[in-house]
């Protein structure tokens, strides 16, 4: 019963943990947190939005784990462990291309941590996970309108960062 619930859903969670996670190690442990728990909480689940069900738990689950991390020291390792060579080694002939892809997820990225928290949440869950404003509302448990709000907010705080960041980038370098 609660895999035939909650497996059609496993790539949908991943997605949301992998926003959600800093390296993809990270986002296989939120989304095994968010099974263990919602097979310990299963008798409680009323068997509808079973999707935005198994988000909202994994929303609580990382950002658990974010306070456990603020509390305890980073270990940061050169390269991933389990990583093959060639994966560290990019093919030289898109080497360009990957850095550019990188540079801007990184400033994406950047830019989307200084938003408030709540803005970030439904901006990820809507625009990144691609839950609709209805769905996001049961799992942050607020209005429709009160996430729409947020991700309208946030998308304009974020646009205007991104353009701040490309302003400044200019500058220093001058007109390309």
């Amino acid at each position: 019963m609660f895999l035939d619930a909650t497996l059609p859903h496993l790539d949908a969670v991943y997605r949301l943990a992998r926003r959600l996670a800093a390296d993809p190690a990270q986002a296989d442990d939120l989304v095994q947190e968010t099974y263990l728990r919602a097979f310990a909480k299963f008798d409680q689940h009323r068997g509808e939005q079973t999707r935005a069900w198994l988000a909202a738990i994994c929303v609580n689950a990382a950002r658990a784990e974010a306070r456990r991390a603020r509390r305890r020291p980073r270990e940061l390792l050169g390269f991933e462990p389990d990583t093959p060579p060639a994966a560290r080694a990019p093919d030289p002939d898109d080497v360009a291309e990957r850095a550019i892809a990188a540079l801007e997820r990184e400033e994406i990225e950047n830019a989307l941590a200084q938003l408030p928290e709540e803005q970030r949440l439904c901006i990820v869950l809507m625009d990144v996970s691609g839950y609709t404003a209805a769905e996001v509302a049961r799992i942050r448990g607020c209005a429709r309108g009160t996430v729409l709000s947020r991700v309208y907010r946030g998308r304009q705080r974020l646009a205007a960062l991104l353009v701040d960041l490309d302003n400044r980038q200019e500058s220093d370098h001058g007109p390309a």
